[in-house]
């Protein structure tokens, strides 16, 4: 009987441990970059910042950018990035103590304070994206804009049939 006890004490205990070596190996299959960001976006789908930077390279492409209008791209993107870390972790941890305030009960007045913080970080974001977008364009010439501007329409009717597609699929 006794004999019986510890063969069954060693089979969890094997499970355990192939269990355990199971799901980490399925973790860092899933996360083989170690990337950067929270949740979703560490995922190698995003491959850290190589999918901004391919997405660049494809638009200074297209625009045909020089050499120069892309260092400056990259310096003014440089400039801003110690900001726009410190912001999107302050986002992050806005967020994790509003979840915890809900999820402990607080208050309303608390949680509208984490509200208050969670959108004027929001606003510095889009504030941001707008100098951005701004900087970018002061550096193309009269003829890259009216490119990027075309790209744009084909970009926004594109997304309009995607939507008539969806919409059409919904109501069948």
């Amino acid at each position: 009987m006794k004999h019986l006890v510890i063969n069954k004490w060693k089979a969890l205990a094997g499970t355990v441990i192939v269990g355990s070596a199971l799901a980490t190996s399925g973790m860092v299959m899933a996360f083989p970059e170690g990337g950067k960001g929270y949740g979703y976006h560490k995922a190698s789908h995003h491959k850290g910042g190589d999918h901004h930077e391919r997405m660049f390279e494809r638009l200074a492409e297209k625009l045909e950018l020089t050499e120069g209008q892309k260092a400056q791209v990259k310096a003014n993107r440089d400039a801003g990035k110690a900001a726009r870390e410190a912001d999107r972790k302050a986002m992050h941890d806005v967020r994790k103590q509003l979840k915890e305030a809900i999820e402990s009960g607080a208050d309303q007045a608390t949680l509208n304070g984490l509200g208050a913080k969670l959108g004027e970080l929001e606003v510095r974001k889009m504030q941001h994206r707008a100098e951005m977008r701004k900087q970018f364009e002061a550096i193309l010439t009269d003829d890259q804009k009216a490119k990027m501007e075309q790209m744009k329409a084909e970009r926004k009717a594109r997304w309009e049939q995607r939507k008539e597609r969806r919409a059409s699929k919904q109501s069948d």
